[in-house]
């Protein structure tokens, strides 16, 4: 009896001692606009839910644990804030469908929030610690580490464990840092939804007294908006994350009457960007990609001018590839043209990125002579990929003299025609090159190419292949006349046959003393000019891969 006495009053000494260990804790949990944003193949409210249905098999049951989410029941109220579960006997059950049922929307009123989580925990004698889970900066103007220092002076004794959760804004990083280290909690990153499950599960421990380390620095970095009175972030659609990206661009004017923008006064660079500017009415205009929004901007004297802009505008990226092959489509050009087929702008790279309005569009890629395009339509807050196929194959050209004669270097000419409607005409022109190696991107088809050097030349046909290189080593059947005149005044050169009409082929006219001409093979005549009344003809004959000098003497 005395044994079982005994160990009533251990039991009964434990429970005492397991109560006074218990904490009140309140989770607060970003339901903002933002929360809609990708990472790993998911939205942030989707792995949040995850890591919260995770992490309640952390708490003890004797833990009392409350639910507070900010931003999910309306749209640009700072005052979306919201007790979804009060600090109680430990509910899974209860907290697990208060966050199934959330929809973010809002704005991140995180200063309040922690007003009402040290406001719910004062009442209590546990000890009082909140759990908060943010992925962006406060954009309800109130400092939120400013007020979790005064709240923590107040008296009311609650500590702040803060899960950053994909924040890529070192602004916005520094405050939640800023609310832990002024709390005596830790800061925590969470770059991914694998990382939000680790770090909210370490958040709860140290909410239960383990010793967690913290991954803020000592100290706080230096406020980049300290005297500064502007600062603004911009997002491609109402509640995304602001974009993060130097190439950002917002230019201030003078208004015009009219309010439209008048002298320029000054730009500010980057997203989220912070500076100085004087007070007074100013027109502001944000140019990032293709898109461009112009509003009116008013700065009072002593209080910051805070710019939360929305584009309604969308990410556009592209691979090309070639038919048959799948190689990328390298040396491309992409062309971008809007709804009625106007010429937007245009990037070579090899992923291109276009940022745009929600609207219509077609996006050309051209290759050489080779083009392909496909219409779209983006959304705000899009960010799609457009794949371009071209059916298209590369044409290589090179030329010699005869069969087993020099190659040409030097003065070769590749014109690449379509196919003649009749056979008395030439085909349509497609490009020429000058190279020794002439190269050329093409539709699949058939092409007469004309290769010349000199006055000589030879047409062939040839056939692209999708996705494949073809080779063409062209024989012209030429060689080369040196011919020296003395002071012959003009030359003229002519094929020795005669025709029906008992004319000779022209071929060349040129006024040089000395002239080295490249021919086809075969019989040819020059006739030199010495003076009005003196002229010279000498017959001569051209050889495949030979040197023909000829000397004509009045």
């Amino acid at each position: 009896m005395r044994l079982l006495l005994v160990l009533l009053l251990a039991v009964a000494a434990f429970n005492v001692r397991a109560h006074a260990q218990s904490t009140d804790t309140i989770l607060i949990l970003d339901a903002s606009g933002s929360m809609w944003g990708q990472v790993d193949g998911q939205t942030k409210i989707s792995a949040a839910r995850a890591a919260v249905d995770t992490i309640l098999g952390k708490w003890k049951p004797s833990d009392r644990i409350g639910l507070i989410a900010y931003g999910h029941r309306s749209k640009g109220d700072c005052k979306d804030i919201e007790l979804l579960a009060p600090v109680s006997t430990f509910d899974p059950a209860g907290i697990k469908s208060a966050v199934k049922a959330l929809n973010p929307k809002g704005k991140t009123p995180i200063a309040d929030a922690l007003r009402m989580a040290a406001n719910t925990l004062k009442s209590t004698e546990n000890k009082a610690t909140v759990v908060l889970v943010s992925d962006g900066i406060e954009t309800c103007v109130v400092d939120p580490c400013a007020v979790a220092a005064d709240l923590k002076k107040a008296g009311v004794g609650f500590t702040a464990h803060v899960v950053g959760f994909d924040v890529a804004d070192p602004v916005a990083r520094g405050q939640l840092q800023c609310i832990a280290r002024a709390t005596g909690g830790v800061y925590l990153d969470a770059r991914n939804a694998s990382g939000l499950e680790s770090a909210l599960g370490r958040a709860v421990e140290a909410a239960q007294g383990a010793k967690v380390q913290t991954e803020a620095p000592a100290k706080a970095e230096p406020d980049p908006f300290k005297g500064k009175n502007i600062r603004g972030a911009v997002r491609l659609a109402p509640g995304l994350d602001p974009v993060t990206d130097p190439a950002l661009g917002w230019t201030v004017f003078k208004p015009n009457p009219d309010g439209s923008k008048g002298e320029f006064v000054v730009r500010f660079d980057g997203s989220p960007f912070a500076n100085r500017i004087d007070p007074g009415d100013y027109v502001m205009e944000v140019e990032y990609g293709q898109v461009s929004k112009l509003f009116s901007l008013k700065v009072e004297r002593g209080k910051p001018a805070v710019l939360d802009v929305v584009l309604d505008a969308g990410y556009v990226t592209s691979d090309g590839s070639i038919a048959g092959s799948g190689a990328k489509a390298e040396d491309s050009t992409w062309d971008m043209l809007d709804s009625k087929g106007e010429w937007m702008a245009t990037e070579y790279r090899r992923v291109p990125r276009f940022i745009l309005p929600a609207g219509d569009y077609t996006l050309r890629l051209t290759r050489g002579n080779t083009k392909s395009e496909k219409p779209f339509s983006i959304t705000a807050g899009d960010s799609i990929n457009v794949s371009l196929i071209l059916d298209a194959g590369k044409l290589l050209v090179s030329g010699r003299y005869s069969e087993a004669g020099p190659k040409i270097d030097n003065g070769l000419s590749v014109d690449v025609r379509y196919l003649p409607k009749t056979p008395d005409e030439k085909g349509e022109w497609v490009a020429t090159t000058y190279d020794a190696l002439s190269k050329f991107d093409l539709p699949t088809g058939s092409y007469d190419v004309v290769v010349s050097v000199g006055a000589a030349s030879r047409t062939i046909r040839a056939e692209v292949k999708s996705g494949a290189d073809t080779r063409l080593d062209v024989n012209i059947d030429a060689g080369v006349l040196g011919l020296k005149t003395g002071d012959g005044k003009a030359i003229e050169i002519f094929k020795a046959e005669r025709d029906i009409n008992n004319e000779r082929k022209h071929i060349h006219t040129g006024y040089e003393p000395d002239l080295n001409l490249a021919l086809n093979a075969g019989s040819y005549v020059v006739i030199v000019e010495y003076g009005p009344d003196k002229k010279v003809e000498k017959p001569f004959t051209i050889t495949a891969g030979k040197r023909a000098t000829v000397e004509v003497q009045p």
